[in-house]
């Protein structure tokens, strides 16, 4: 007998002795003797049919065999799901991800085969591909339990019909597909109401390509969103224009919004107003707090920007902290960077490398390249933190 096995003998013994002295019916007995041997038998199974799965690389829950003991012999429950679990393998799903599968969706092991090639075939073949398909698989397990002509079909038909625009709503699908498992009254409704918000049928388009997550938004949060904008003094016309240029808006909850306005404010964007600290870049309210304060203070208290060239410059806030101290250090080497050729933040962060060194440093592109390559950045200690590792680098989106 199996070392486990053993194991769960014994203890089913020592519990059928424990018992026996509280159970004073004959038939109350024999139910009981009936229950651990199924008992055994189950914790049997259990154990034979992962140490099979294990060369492998696969383990099943208790739950998920025991329901698939109860219908057939452990044999042949063996074979259903090899037989999936090489269909998968042939797919180049590697048994970390089958396992995720089969733990969030069990009724994979027991759904017709037929049926799991053909929602394979229509994600990886006919609406998008298969490095996708894998990808998402990875991320969102109960991905293939979801029917395709039935379910999945009718949401991309509605969207295809409303907005008339097949390749835009495949991009939106490969971006974020999970807006798929809600149902189809329910996106109908979000689309609904964003239209009732924004009025015009292509801005809802644009909005909806932007940031995709507005599908799997609430309606009532939208609404707060839009009543929210409207209190700070926003009239419709501004809160769609604030809206195209940050959808994320509406799928960022309320009390990070006002936490993030509240910092710009205080650290004197817009001149202290809310409604002008928001107008002027609505894009910062996708950063963390704790990074805006990082950067801040990194342009104030280390490189030495002027506090007013940071405060009209918000958008500095979410530039990548590298880049922004290798031009600046570039900057300095051909002392340029202070007197009066001194670039404007904003002027210098808005452009590319290329036309940074063609317009603004005025030096060839690999001269500009060789200095960062021969320029290593020290660690900066930042206002939250003991050193800038993994703090100043890009900004932090939520």
């Amino acid at each position: 007998m199996a070392p486990g096995i053993a194991i769960i003998s014994r203890t089913c013994r020592l519990l059928s002795l424990l018992t026996l002295r509280k159970l004073s019916l004959p038939g109350q007995i024999r139910c009981f003797h009936i229950n651990v041997v199924l008992c055994t038998k189950r914790n049997d199974d259990i154990n034979i049919i992962n140490a099979a799965l294990q060369p492998k690389g696969l383990r099943l829950q208790k739950e998920v065999v025991k329901k698939l003991c109860s219908n057939s012999s452990p044999a042949d429950t063996l074979q259903t799901i090899f037989d999936r679990a090489n269909y998968f393998q042939s797919l180049g799903i590697p048994s970390t991800v089958m396992n995720k599968v089969f733990a969030a969706w069990p009724l994979i092991l027991i759904t017709d085969m037929n049926e799991i090639i053909e929602r394979v075939q229509f994600w990886g073949e006919e609406l998008l591909d298969m490095d996708w398909f894998r990808a998402t698989t990875a991320k969102f397990p109960r991905f293939l339990a979801y029917d395709i002509s039935t379910n999945i079909q009718p949401k991309i038909k509605y969207l295809e019909d409303y907005f008339n625009d097949q390749v835009v709503i495949n991009q939106i699908i490969r971006k974020y597909p999970y807006f798929l498992i809600s149902r189809i009254s329910t996106i109908q409704e979000r689309v609904n109401c964003i239209a009732n918000i924004v009025t015009d049928r292509s801005d809802v388009f644009t909005l909806i390509r932007r940031q995709p997550r507005l599908l799997y938004g609430t309606s009532s949060a939208f609404v707060m969103k839009a009543a929210w904008l409207q209190n700070m003094g926003f009239d419709r016309h501004e809160i769609v224009n604030l809206l195209l240029r940050y959808p994320s808006i509406f799928v960022t909850s309320l009390p990070k919004l006002e936490a993030k306005l509240d910092w710009l404010v205080e650290a004197g964007y817009g001149n202290g107003n809310p409604r002008r600290a928001l107008w002027i870049n609505p894009p910062c309210l996708g950063y963390t707090v704790k990074s805006m304060k990082t950067k801040f203070h990194l342009m104030r208290d280390h490189l030495k920007i002027d506090i007013e060239q940071i405060r009209n410059c918000p958008s500095a806030l979410g530039y990548s902290t590298k880049r922004l101290r290798h031009r600046i250090a570039y900057l300095k080497h051909l002392d340029i960077w202070e007197g009066p050729m001194q670039p404007s933040l904003g002027t210098f962060i808005t452009k590319s490398d290329q036309d940074f060194c063609a317009l603004i440093a005025k030096r060839p592109y690999q001269e500009y390249m060789d200095f960062i390559q021969d320029t290593p950045l020290h660690p900066i200690a930042g206002p939250d933190c003991k050193s800038s590792k993994g703090n100043l680098d890009n900004g932090i989106m939520e």
